[in-house]
This record gives C-alpha cells, structure tokens and sequence, in this order.
C-alpha cells in the first residue's frame, strides 16, 4: 500500500483530501504545519507529498528545500497543491524541486487524485513545466467568476472564511453550472443579499462558536423559500441538529461532501433529497 503525506493547514481540505486518497485505497498522513510535515516525510518517508505552500511555523517552500536536501528523498514525488499563483513563487516551486505544480484556483479534486496516480506510476518522467504549472493571471484572492458551463442552475452565495476553501467550493460549484459570489464574513454576506438576489445560500462553520448559525436564522426569515446548507466537517450531531433548527435545508457532515457540494447544490435547487446530508424534517 502506497502512503501519501498530505500537508495542509486548512483541516477541512487535509480531511477531504486525505480521506479521498484512502477512498482509493492509499494510507495517508496528515500534518497541519510545516514543521510537522517535514517531520512526519523525514520519519517515515512516503510514496509521496501533497504539499501546500502557505503554511505556519513552516513554509512549504522551506519544507521542499530541506527534504531535497535529504539524499534520501530527492527522488520522492511532490506535488504542490497552492492558492499562490504569483510566477515568482511558481518559479521558486520548481526550482526547489517540486514534481508538480497545481493551482488550487482550477484544479478539481478529481484532477489532483489523477496526478497523484500519474506521480506515482512507475514509469513516472518530469512533468513538462507548461502543462502544470500554477495559471500566473492577475487573479483576486477570492476569484469568482461566472459558471463556464451554459447551464446555470442557481446563484449561490458561498460564506467562508478561509480563501483557499472559498476558492476550492466556488470552483466545484462553477463546475456543475451554478453562479458563484463568495464572501468571507457575515456582515459582508447581509451587503451582498441587499444589493441582489440569490437562489441557494452556502453556509461554513468552521468553528462551533461562529456566526454560521446566526446569519442561518436571518436569512431562514427573510429568504423564507430559499435553500440554506450549512457544512461543518468537525460538527457534533446536537451542533447538526441545532443547526437545521436555526432552518437550513441541510447540513453536510462527511469531507466528501465538499467535493461533491456542486451536485448537491442542484439536487437541493431541484428540492431532490441529499443522500450525504442530514435533513430538516
């Protein structure tokens, strides 16, 4: 069995990923910072990384220096998975040793399990650098743009907090055909349901204590008809219960969820039942 370190500071996506990678029978290890990543690839040398760069006490960019430093590592495939799309830190990527570099701005989760496979072929070559590099555009940090699909099934308004999450499910949501607005915060959520309207409201609660469970009782008044989906990978079943009391349509629970959140999003549109979630009676 091929094991897999995933080093993302971002629990939701570690758990989502590495969770997607034991679905496809790898063993995964999972380190929140890069100090326990570079520990964790040193102790127990993996089949590969997947290694994000914007990381605390650690930056990924140091990890990959010090582990090719290892003679006993510079053949180990690592793929970075990072929101930076700045050329010079794509640049510093490769020339640090990366074996692949993607954007978490537009690659999909299939994608990223497509190129772990690839990096982990035996007959694995270089990657040429035009094909996966990092799309260096001017882009802001929470990129929204509309669905490249015709179909648009719904304008959801996506509140996250953390932007490589927001950019991950606005992408998913883009996918299946939905208009996307992503906002960071509660109050930036109110201005923006002033000022248009929306079909689907998307809700993180990343922690137990924040305003998720607020603005779902503000907007299950005024929006009486609209669906609200709260998800929160790290939520007990009284914080679910409590959470579609406040009024949302849903909550999902499980990591997977997220990467399938563009589906689910149109199957609650079409008010068809989601199979993932636990449901308002």
């Amino acid at each position: 069995m091929k094991t897999i370190v995933v080093v993302e500071d971002q629990p939701v996506l570690a758990t989502s990923y590495s969770n997607k990678f034991r679905g496809e029978g790898f063993k995964v290890e999972v380190a929140l910072d890069g100090e326990q990543g570079l520990d964790l690839i040193t102790r127990i040398k993996p089949d590969l990384v997947l290694l994000d760069l914007q990381l605390p006490k650690l930056s990924g960019l140091e990890v990959l220096r010090k582990v090719r430093s290892n003679p006993e590592l510079q053949a180990l495939p690592i793929i970075i998975l990072s929101s930076l799309a700045k050329p010079e830190s794509v640049e510093e990527a490769w020339q640090a040793g990366a074996t692949l570099v993607l954007s978490k701005f537009n690659t999909s989760p299939k994608r990223v399990l497509e190129s772990v496979k690839a990096a982990l072929a035996p007959s694995l070559t270089p990657a040429p650098r035009d094909l996966p590099a990092i799309d260096t555009g001017a882009r802001p940090a929470l990129a929204m743009q509309a669905p490249e699909n015709d179909s648009v099934n719904g304008h959801i308004l996506l509140v996250e907090e953390n932007s490589d999450l927001n950019t991950l499910l606005a992408f998913l949501l883009r996918q299946a055909g939905h208009q996307v607005t992503g906002v960071r915060c509660d109050s930036d959520a109110l201005q923006q349901i002033s000022s248009q309207s929306f079909d689907l409201f998307l809700l993180g609660r990343s922690n137990p204590d924040s305003g998720g469970l607020s603005l779902c009782k503000q907007l299950r008044q005024s929006h009486h008809g609209k669906p609200i989906i709260i998800y929160s990978t790290a939520a007990l079943f009284s914080e679910q219960q409590e959470g579609l009391r406040a009024g949302a349509t849903a909550y999902l629970v499980k990591p997977e969820d997220l990467f399938n959140v563009g589906q689910i999003a149109s199957d609650v549109l079409r008010d068809q039942p989601v199979r993932p979630s636990i449901r308002a009676a």
